[in-house]
């Protein structure tokens, strides 16, 4: 039985081991028995039970040819690919410098094997040199000629020297790379075309490495062609070998990148393959099927490493040369790349399709033939497509100045007569003659964009004062119902002007005496506007007006320059706040009176406080429960802000406030968790016990902490006293728990209503009174009055002080929170399609994310105050007071709706304080 070789890598010896014995075992099956294993790793030859005599270190050895990888020697030990000359075969006088015949020659040249393309300076220079010795018609076994021999003699000496060239077999830093690139490089000369294709590789720590893949060369043909075609067989062979490569790589590379010299190719490939003949067309249409007309960028000739494959081979051709690096600005970063130059002309090739019919159609005002301005957006590229236009018609009255030209010299030839008849009113033929340089893409020049400005603002005037021009022309004045009436006005070389009373000033421009008018209004006029105002970098109101009046007069100017500064996206995103809406209704867990304490519940983390334990110091945090209703605090001591912790602190605020039926809290993870968890608990409980013990978790929207005020005020009480207490120092767990026990105690003895210097007014109403003065956790069993304290039932006189608590609240404290801190608010409400920047005060305003708002939340009074924001890092929930509404041009804007949702989105920061 007979197998053909089988090769392949691995990245670790454990998938080299596995595979392998897959494949000696699917083989056994069939009774194919695979041997000689050949590797770089002597532990997988162990395993495969290959003896060590078997596997030396070079799979190649002199007394046997066979042994080979792609044709090439394969040097385990430094795991190289390197060439077998077989010059054996080879008389030494062949190899000593002795002139050759045709056949040995051959010989020679036919002994070097490469089929990756690794030498191809090398290789391709000897299939020029025996094509050269072809085309002279050399015989077989005659020598070739001397001057050939010189040639012969340095290419065999590179040849002996290929010995000393190594190949890594793995590609420099392929496997651990974050980004993967393809980079083919194209080039051509008389002689030869050749394509050589590279990986450049980033590794994680920024490291740019950049490998040989393979290479391809030709000589070209023995029928003459231009060096374009060569070129643009040298791009089809590149673009052919890119796709052959990608196919049989596992990994595919990010970007492809294909790099020629040729400016001619790069125009072809942008312009298409409908607009050459067939020779071109044919080979444009292999590229386009394996390339992109984005992926093919310009790289000047002397980086260009596929140029060393097409002429003599390279001097000091080693490892270190930049064939087998590549040019040395892969080895940089990309902005430091080659780029074509924007001014470049292109001449005509001889390859294009001739069109034999041109249809122009002049009008007789060229104004009737603009473009339509209401189809941009940009003042420039109106003024250079004008300009293109005017170009366009000029070169169309030339054409058919040539064409009339050519009919009066045929004219002439047939009819002498004619001749002298027409010699007095013809033009010089040499007028006549178009040059060379002529017939290339010229830049637009600075006379043709001022004549297609000029154009564009006589045909805005026509537009806009259509009327007052006839009627100067007519009657030499305005009517008095004219917006110009007030205006001193005169109409010559075909524009309205202002007549102004500085025309006797010497070497002041005309604009300046006498500006041309223009309507405010106008789409063109406003164009203008802010193309000036972007010119001044931005710049203010006043400062864009001033540069405006230096060239024309335009009719309501402060108005529309207002505008336009106002609707300007780079202002708007300098100086734009954010909105802020008006404080909204106070949610029914702040008003819930007779309530248990502790009912809803706003809960939040601070810390970490450092304590004593042992010898060591540890971490400890604090979470705070706010009751929203009576303003009363819980503390609770935990040991990390993991979720578990945060359960059993709030386990133990249950435990001894009661089980609240509302909680809110900010977005931290361990609070999430903790929700999670409850809800986990409650699933597995039977439906009575969920029911009376279910709890409602909100969280106020990320990046909100204003919208937490109930309890961020508690924090800063806590923490105030906290630093007046331990000055830095680190207690012990006790010592802390004892402090926070007084702490809490005290701030729940901080007053809620007015404090009166009388003594006949009764005390200020404080959390304790409630807290302390009856049992919380059993709800009120009816109504009570002044009897109730003299009876000896301690449970209803208990009630009665709870029920005074909750009288005074409502007539003392609860007036109180009608104040509105922002009763109006600010700026324009946000909706949905809205444009808008994230404020991040922590970042310059330059770098604040922008997105999409694509679903809001009114609350109850119908006012937005949190929304949800489309970015490019996902969909975020952010209140509207963290929001830069940025403008979208549309002089008609829509109404604005809000977006109904089940979620209420009133601002919390009203809701619970």
């Amino acid at each position: 039985h007979y197998v053909d070789d089988y090769l392949d890598s691995f990245k670790t010896l454990k998938d080299a081991v596995r595979i392998t014995t897959d494949v000696r075992r699917i083989h056994e099956k069939a009774h194919f028995e695979l041997k000689q294993w050949k590797s770089n790793s002597l532990s997988l030859l162990e395993t495969l039970g290959e003896n060590e005599n078997g596997n030396q270190v070079e799979l190649y050895k002199p007394e046997e040819k066979t042994e080979r990888v792609l044709g090439l020697i394969w040097k385990t030990e430094k795991d190289v690919l390197t060439f077998d000359l077989n010059l054996t075969r080879i008389p030494p006088p062949l190899v000593e410098g002795k002139t050759p015949t045709k056949r040995e020659a051959l010989k020679v040249v036919m002994s070097l094997f490469d089929p990756l393309g690794f030498v191809s300076p090398v290789t391709n220079r000897a299939k020029q040199l025996l094509q050269e010795v072809w085309r002279r018609g050399t015989s077989w076994d005659d020598e070739i000629d001397n001057d050939l021999s010189t040639h012969w003699q340095a290419w065999v000496k590179q040849l002996r020297n290929l010995h000393n060239i190594a190949i890594p077999r793995c590609y420099l830093n392929y496997s651990d790379t974050t980004t993967l690139q393809l980079h083919a490089f194209t080039d051509a000369s008389e002689s030869a075309y050749a394509a050589a294709l590279y990986w450049r590789t980033i590794s994680p720590n920024n490291r740019i490495d950049v490998s040989l893949i393979m290479s391809k060369a030709k000589v070209a043909p023995l029928k003459l062609t231009s060096i374009p075609r060569l070129e643009l067989q040298a791009a089809a062979l590149g673009a052919r070998l890119a796709e052959a490569v990608i196919a049989e790589h596992d990994r595919k590379p990010d970007s492809k990148t294909f790099w020629t010299d040729s400016k001619t190719v790069l125009t072809w490939i942008r312009t298409g393959s409908r607009s050459y003949k067939p020779y071109v067309a044919h080979r444009l249409a292999a590229i386009e099927d394996s390339s992109t007309v984005n992926e093919w960028r310009w790289v000047p000739t002397k980086h260009n490493v596929a140029d060393d494959a097409t002429r003599d081979v390279p001097i000091s051709f080693d490892n270190e040369h930049r064939w087998f690096r590549g040019p040395e600005f892969l080895h940089q970063q990309e902005e430091s790349w080659p780029t074509e130059s924007a001014t470049a002309t292109i001449e005509l090739t001889g390859e294009e399709k001739i069109h034999h019919t041109i249809a122009v159609n002049l009008k007789n005002r060229l104004t009737e033939g603009l473009p339509d301005v209401s189809r941009f957006s940009n003042w420039e590229r109106l003024r250079y497509t004008t300009a293109r236009v005017l170009q366009f018609i000029q070169l169309c009255r030339r054409r058919r100045e040539q064409v009339h030209h050519r009919k009066n010299k045929r004219n002439k030839e047939a009819d002498p007569a004619w001749a002298e008849r027409k010699q007095r009113t013809m033009v010089s033929p040499k007028s006549f003659k178009t040059k060379t340089e002529d017939r290339k893409y010229h830049p637009i020049s600075a006379e043709t964009l001022k004549t297609a400005e000029e154009l564009l603002m006589r045909a805005t005037q026509e537009e806009s004062f259509a009327q007052e021009i006839k009627d100067i022309q007519q009657r030499g004045g305005v009517n008095q119902n004219s917006r110009l009436h007030k205006l001193s006005i005169v109409y010559e070389n075909g524009y309205l002007r202002i007549r102004s009373r500085i025309e006797a000033a010497e070497r002041i421009p005309t604009e300046i005496k006498s500006p041309v008018i223009l309507d405010g209004n106008h789409l063109t006029t406003k164009l203008w506007i802010k193309y000036i105002h972007h010119r001044l970098h931005h710049a203010g109101v006043e400062a864009t007006i001033n540069e405006c009046r230096q060239q024309y007069w335009i009719v309501r100017i402060r108005p529309v320059t207002r505008t336009i500064v106002n609707k300007c996206l780079q202002c708007r995103m300098k100086t734009q706040i954010p909105s802020y809406p008006r404080t909204g209704d106070l949610p029914p867990c702040r008003l819930a009176h007779h309530k248990r304490p502790f009912t809803f519940t706003g809960v939040d983390y601070f810390g970490p406080l450092t304590v004593t334990v042992g010898r060591t110091n540890q971490k400890r945090y604090v979470a705070i429960f706010t009751c929203l209703t009576i303003r009363a605090i819980h503390l609770e001591i935990a040991a990390s802000l993991n979720t578990h912790s945060a359960v059993m602190a709030l386990r133990r605020m249950i435990a001894r406030r009661g089980c609240p039926t509302q909680i809110w809290s900010d977005n931290g993870t361990n609070l999430k968790g903790a929700d999670r968890e409850l809800r986990r608990a409650i699933d597995g409980a039977t439906a009575k016990e969920a029911a009376n013990r279910t709890i409602s978790w909100r969280f106020i929207p990320p990046g909100a902490p204003f919208m937490g005020g109930a309890w961020e005020r508690m924090v800063r009480s806590v923490k105030v006293a906290l630093t007046a207490t331990l000055h830095e120092r680190s207690p012990t767990e006790e010592v802390l728990s004892t402090l926070l026990a007084e702490i809490e105690y005290t701030v729940n003895s901080r007053p809620l209503t007015h404090v009166s210097v009388s003594v006949d007014d009764p005390e200020a109403l404080t959390p304790n009174h409630l807290l302390l003065g009856g049992p919380g956790r059993v709800p009120t069993p009816g109504t009570f009055d002044e009897r109730d304290t003299l009876t000896r039932n301690s449970w209803r006189a208990a009630q009665r002080l709870a029920d005074l608590f909750w009288t005074r609240w409502v007539r003392e404290y609860l007036p109180e929170l009608q104040h509105r801190r922002e009763p109006h608010g600010r700026g324009i409400p946000v909706k949905n399609g809205d444009l808008v920047q994230l404020v991040d005060k922590n970042l310059p305003r330059n770098t604040w994310v922008r997105g999409k708002v694509i679903a809001t939340y009114p609350g109850p009074d119908n006012v937005v105050r949190t929304v949800d924001i489309r970015t490019k890092g996902g969909v975020l929930r952010r209140p509207v007071r963290k929001l830069v509404i940025l403008p979208i041009e549309d002089d008609h804007p829509a109404p604005r709706r809000n977006a109904t949702d089940s979620h209420g989105g009133s601002n919390v920061q009203d809701e619970i304080g």
